[in-house]
């Protein structure tokens, strides 16, 4: 009886086999008849004569048909494609350009995932958690660099992004983002990245994921856990409902209110309104943004997060430590708790690795 559920569960979820599969079955294993009387356990192999046969080869036999059944049920059901395996690209130093980084000002806050079409395959490979990540004062790629890098693939899990990754911001767009520095909590050195932002990348979510952290030196895998906790990879994510009409973005108040968080990585129009429309309308640029933000941080340059005063057991604002500014992200400020458990949600879609299981 076990072997039976062995053979048929391919079939579990499916009312009946395609046509093609199984003509191609039948072909390769004729001796199964057409439709077998399934309450019948003999007539699942279908072995002749099998009442003659004594019971320990009778067994034997069974279970040499459901081998055959495995090997010809494999050999007939075509491959699926595949996820990227591995991390993206290695956001390798090179020797061109400095960092860049965002704007920013305080917190923004992530939004309950939309339900997500299921995706064409997974796959199980696992990473550690930041050896992707480039050390603060490390020269980063240039976009032609890690464009190159990117890990092309068909796999697309979030097709209803199609639009959204295919655009990218105009150069008027990009001259609107002011100059980073002591006004906006940076320090000077900040406007250096602020000026590489481009948003010019179309491709894949995925692609664009790795573009995003190929170009401002951190682990894909990273970016990839904390678009899940976002967004659940949807450029389309609406966050933070608002009744109050100053945080609504222009044309989004309906009368009674408006989100005030937008896209893949929930930018906050509020605290960053030069980057609106694009952080809703651009998958590319509006991941690329919220990792330029952290880039900064990440570099040292957020200075007014010097002023915070994190939990108990935890240091203080400081270069170099990512998930310090992965709770910065949420929070605004430096390990709060609220910092701290948005750094575990990012943590444990790291660890799962959620874009790669059943269903994302």
């Amino acid at each position: 009886m076990a072997a039976h559920v062995l053979l048929f569960t391919p079939f579990a979820s499916r009312q009946r086999p395609s046509d093609a599969l199984r003509t191609c079955f039948l072909q390769r294993f004729p001796k199964i008849p057409e439709e077998p009387d399934m309450s019948n356990p003999l007539h699942r192999f279908h072995i002749p004569g099998v009442s003659r046969i004594p019971r320990r080869a009778r067994y034997l036999a069974m279970l040499a048909q459901v081998a055959i059944a495995l090997t010809l049920l494999a050999a007939c059901t075509p491959p699926q494609p595949l996820p990227p395996t591995g991390k993206g690209p290695s956001p390798e130093a090179t020797t061109t350009g400095t960092v860049t980084s965002q704007p920013s000002a305080t917190a923004t806050s992530s939004a309950s995932p939309t339900s997500s079409p299921t995706a064409t395959a997974q796959a199980t490979a696992t990473t550690p958690a930041s050896s992707g990540t480039l050390p603060p004062g490390s020269a980063l790629p240039s976009e032609a660099t890690c464009a190159a890098r990117v890990q092309r693939s068909a796999w697309e899990p979030r097709p209803d992004n199609t639009a959204a990754n295919n655009r990218v911001p105009t150069a008027a767009q990009i001259a609107g983002i002011g100059p980073w520095g002591p006004a906006t909590g940076f320090d000077p050195k900040a406007d250096s990245l602020r000026k590489q932002m481009t948003g010019n990348f179309t491709g894949t979510t995925d692609e664009i994921l790795q573009w995003v952290a190929c170009k401002w030196g951190i682990d894909p895998n990273i970016v990839r856990a904390e678009a899940v906790v976002e967004s659940y990879w949807h450029q389309s994510q609406l966050g933070d409902w608002t009744s109050d009409k100053s945080y609504c973005p222009p044309g989004t108040w309906n009368g009674s209110g408006c989100y005030q968080s937008y896209g893949i990585l929930q930018i906050k129009w509020y605290y960053f309104q030069e980057a609106w429309p694009m952080s809703r309308d651009d998958t590319a640029f509006n991941a690329e943004y919220v990792y330029g933000v952290l880039r900064a941080c990440y570099e040292g340059w957020e200075t007014y997060l010097s002023s915070g005063t994190p939990l108990p057991g935890y240091p203080r604002y400081h270069a170099g430590d990512i998930w310090g500014c992965i709770g910065r992200w949420y929070s605004g400020w430096w390990y709060t708790q609220g910092a701290v458990d948005y750094i575990n949600k990012v943590k444990a879609a790291l660890a799962q690795q959620t874009w790669r299981t059943p269903g994302f």
